[in-house]
């Protein structure tokens, strides 16, 4: 039997990776015809980089993200608040397989009470997509997660791997509301120190400038 297993890496970082483990005991007929898919769910608060993934085709196969993954919005602002699905496709079979999905962090809404919230993630799972349209980007699991756009690759077939049933789970610190004026205050005058230190740079230069520039005009005179 198939066996899917995954694991946070670096878990107390704004950054962390799940680590996932497929060991293929069983072999399925035809796999010229099929493609190995990596699934995960992921909630808001989490959510990957595109770019970041097209970089690392060569170690995590052909990526797919459906749902929210823009790279600036804290949780309280973004749209599509069911998070986000990533497929990761394999088009070459091997009897294992390693995978580190590389995550980041949404910034959370300031709390009265904790520093820290935790974000539960389901553990991804793993399935085989056979059919004549298996080299489509996604398997046939629109019924299932309404993120995914309508299926019309019903000719393809996915078989879901086993996998341990359990969760993955994230602390990630957040800002105090007691703090707020601590870091506006701050803020503001950090700012403005910035733009004193820039407006006496600039001063600064012009006047050794002209200095410069009257220098030469009494060597040239002499």
């Amino acid at each position: 039997m198939a066996h899917v297993q995954s694991e946070l890496v670096q878990a107390n970082s704004l950054h962390p990776k799940i680590a996932t483990f497929v060991d293929l005991k069983e072999t399925i007929n035809n796999t010229e015809s099929c493609q190995l898919d990596i699934v995960y769910v992921l909630p808001p608060s989490v959510f990957v980089d595109p770019y970041q993934l097209k970089d690392l085709q060569e170690t995590l196969g052909k990526a797919t993200v459906f749902g929210e993954h823009d790279l600036e919005l804290p949780l309280e602002k973004i749209k599509e608040t069911r998070g986000s699905i990533v497929f990761l496709r394999q088009s070459h079979i091997r009897p294992k397989w390693q995978f580190e999905l590389p995550l980041h962090l949404r910034y959370q809404q300031p709390s009265i009470h904790t520093d820290h919230q935790s974000i539960i993630i389901d553990s991804p799972y793993a399935g085989w997509t056979c059919g004549d349209n298996n080299n489509q980007p996604w398997p046939p699991l629109s019924h299932q997660y309404s993120l995914l756009p309508s299926n019309p690759f019903d000719s393809a077939t996915f078989t879901r791997l086993s996998n341990e049933p359990a969760t993955l789970q994230l602390t990630v610190p957040i800002g105090k509301v007691q703090d707020a004026s601590i870091v506006t205050y701050g803020t503001f005058g950090t700012v403005v120190l910035c733009t004193c230190w820039i407006i006496y740079s600039v001063v600064l230069s012009i006047k050794k400038r002209r200095k410069t520039e009257a220098k030469g005009k009494r060597r040239k005179s002499e």
